[in-house]
Order: structure tokens, then C-alpha cells, then sequence
């Protein structure tokens, strides 16, 4: 679904909601309204407008003049203000439900005008993390969706110009909605990527960048990294902060920060993928199936000749439940097959219908996995 049908259809749910609130409105409803409000940014949007647009439709005086498309020579009146007359009419008198109505509106609006201060004020710098376990999908001011994988933190800074997201770990799958006049800049350590709008999706991991395109065209500049930048290995906490020094410091401008050196531009189509590692160096650009590297963005996780300790990793960062390979031959044993990041324990029949091993569950449910003794006395 692209930036267009999802704000149609967001047009379509603000409609409902507006129809709906002009009625009785049970407290879960009002509950199901403002979570639908804080879903996406482009909610708040739609609602903004059907709210305009009823207002405006309210200050028209010249309803009762408005025919209807007959195919007659005379055309039809639809009264849809009552006449006004010069007699006085009685006072209005509010009933309960009256009042209940107004204050349901009233509430309503005062969280759409909250949100949408928070979309134009409080967006700039906005933080999305993500836990072990934990998966995110959300829509973006301008109609950009990204999808966040687990244990993954980005920032989101949108400025007049430019759309900027900065990703300090784990990765996420963006679809960009087209803006040629604002490009939008993922960066991350040295690297940054610039599409209009497109599919791609960035990680970071073990010092190293990858970027993968499902559609469109990206291009993925990557500057040189000094001796200072070079990750220091005996000390993890020392290089993330000094990374998130580095993207809290980098110059802003529309385009890459430059250090002196030539910045590398890598242009990438649809099924392209390119790895740009610590020291700044990309490796060749690569032809991969992007419905199958991206396939975690659909919960599901598939491994080629994958070691069992590379899989088990993966499925602990989708899950509570955590795995533990207690034998260092199962744990380099290659394995094949499609799997459902959510559901450790299909991984766990497949493990002991292709190895002998040993299932043992503790009280925190957590499952490890060790290869199976064989009794000596037996041979």
C-alpha cells in the first residue's frame, strides 16, 4: 500500500469516526478513538480536515438553495436549513445527551489539537525504540511508513527541506512517500542514505552498514572514517556513545556532512544491496532477493546455510522466550528453512527432527538446547 491509498483510507476511518461522534459514544469507543488518533500522525491530519470541512460546510448560508440533479425542467429544492422566520422562536433547551455530545466533541478535539502541536512542535527530535521482542510500524508526518525491527532505536527530525532520520542501532525498513523538494536522509555513523521516494531499508550492526532497496532508487554516500572513528573493540559502551556523538554533531545541511575527504556516492536500484563496513569502505554492490532479505519486516525469518548459533540469535531478539545452545558443534551446524520470528518453539521441532538432541525448559520458559548423550555402555 503507498503513501496515497494509506491516507485514503485514513480519510475514509476520519470520516467514520466523525459520523460516529455525533452520537451516543460508549467510553470504549472514545478509548478505540484516541488510540486510533495516536496510531499515526496522518489520523490526526484527516481529522483535522474533516473538521474544517464541516465547519465551513456549517458557515454556508445558501443550503436551501442547492437543487438536486433532476432530469426535469424544474428543479428541486432539498431544504437542509430549516427557513428562518420572523417570529421569535422559543429559547433552545440542552438536554443531557446535549451535553454529553458536546463534551465528547469538545474532548475529541482538544486530542486532535493536542497531537497535532506535538506533530509540528514536539516531531522535531522524536525518538522510536524498540525492546527485545518488541516490533513497530508507524506512519510518518509527511505519509512515510517505517517499519522498526526489535531492538532498534532511530530519531526523526523533519525539517522545512529535508525529511532526516537518524538510526543508531538495529535497522528498520522505510517507504518513503515521493517528495522530490524534500529529500529524505537516513544516516547512520558515516554513511547516509538520500531517496525522494522509495522502498529500502537500513541496519546497523557489528560496525558495519547495510543497505537493501526493494523499489525505487537510492543513492548511499559513505565518507572515510579518520583513525579517531575507528570502533574501539575493548569497549562497547565507549563506541556507541561516541557514535551517537557523532550523529548528534553532524553539520546540518541538505546534503552529507563532508571531513575533507571524497565522500563515495553508490547508486542502488530495486534488489540491490551494499555493505559499507567500520572503516568507512563499501563493499561491491550486490544482487539479492529483496522479498527474502526483508522478509523480517514481515515476521519471518529465513536462513540459507545459517549456523544454528546465528539463527538462535535472531529469534531471541524477537522473543521473550530466549534460546541457549549449550554444544559449540550444534551451535556451527548449518541449517536451511523458513521460519515465524514469533514462534521459537517451530524452531526447536525442526532442531530435533534434523539433530539428536536435548530439550530442557527452565521456570522462566527459556529453552535450551544441548546435543544428546550417548550412553557408552550401550555400544
Amino acid at each position: 500500500m503507498d503513501a496515497s491509498d494509506r491516507r485514503g483510507r485514513a480519510a475514509e476511518e476520519a470520516a467514520e469516526w466523525w459520523v460516529l461522534l455525533q452520537g451516543e459514544v460508549t467510553r470504549r469507543e472514545r478509548e478505540e478513538y484516541v488510540d486510533w488518533l495516536r496510531e499515526s500522525s496522518v489520523h490526526v491530519a484527516e481529522m483535522l480536515r474533516v473538521a474544517q470541512l464541516h465547519g465551513a460546510l456549517e458557515k454556508f448560508q445558501r443550503w436551501s438553495e442547492i437543487p438536486t440533479a433532476g432530469g426535469g425542467t424544474e428543479s428541486t429544492v432539498v431544504p437542509l436549513v430549516p427557513p428562518t422566520h420572523t417570529t421569535s422562536s422559543p429559547p433552545l433547551k440542552h438536554t443531557p445527551r446535549d451535553w454529553r455530545l458536546a463534551a465528547s466533541v469538545a474532548a475529541a478535539l482538544l486530542v486532535v489539537a493536542g497531537l497535532t502541536a506535538w506533530l509540528l512542535i514536539g516531531l522535531r527530535g522524536q525518538v522510536i525504540e524498540t525492546q527485545r521482542g518488541e516490533r513497530r510500524q508507524m506512519a510518518l508526518a509527511d505519509g512515510s511508513v517505517v517499519q522498526v525491527d526489535p531492538e532498534t532505536r532511530l530519531k526523526v527530525d523533519y525539517e522545512e527541506h529535508t525529511r532526516r532520520v537518524e538510526l543508531e542501532r538495529g535497522r528498520a525498513l522505510f517507504h518513503v512517500a515521493k517528495n522530490s523538494e524534500r529529500p529524505f536522509l537516513v544516516r547512520v555513523r558515516n554513511t547516509t542514505v538520500r531517496a525522494v521516494g522509495t522502498a529500502f531499508a537500513v541496519e546497523e550492526a557489528d560496525h558495519t552498514v547495510v543497505v537493501t532497496v526493494a523499489e525505487g532508487r537510492v543513492a548511499v554516500l559513505n565518507e572515510p572514517v579518520t583513525e579517531s572513528q575507528l570502533p574501539d573493540t575493548a569497549s562497547p559502551q565507549k563506541t556507541a556513545a561516541s557514535a551517537v556523538k557523532r550523529v548528534d554533531e553532524a553539520p546540518r545541511s541538505d546534503k552529507p556532512p563532508s571531513s575533507g575527504s571524497a565522500a563515495t556516492e553508490i547508486i542502488l536500484t530495486a534488489n540491490q544491496q551494499v555493505t559499507v563496513a567500520g572503516v568507512g569502505t563499501a563493499e561491491p554492490v550486490r544482487e539479492v532477493d529483496s522479498a527474502r532479505v526483508l522478509s523480517w519486516a514481515e515476521g519471518r525469518l529465513i536462513f540459507e546455510n545459517e549456523s544454528v548459533e546465528r539463527a538462535v540469535s535472531e529469534f531471541n531478539r524477537y522473543n521473550r522466550i530466549q534460546l541457549n545452545v549449550n554444544d559449540a558443534a550444534l551451535a556451527q551446524r548449518p541449517i536451511s528453512g523458513v521460519f515465524s520470528a514469533s514462534d521459537p518453539e517451530s524452531f526447536v521441532a525442526f532442531i530435533q527432527s534434523v539433530a539428536a538432541v536435548r530439550v530442557t525448559r527452565n521456570a522462566t520458559d527459556d529453552i535450551r538446547i544441548e546435543a544428546a548423550k550417548v550412553d557408552q555402555q550401550q555400544k
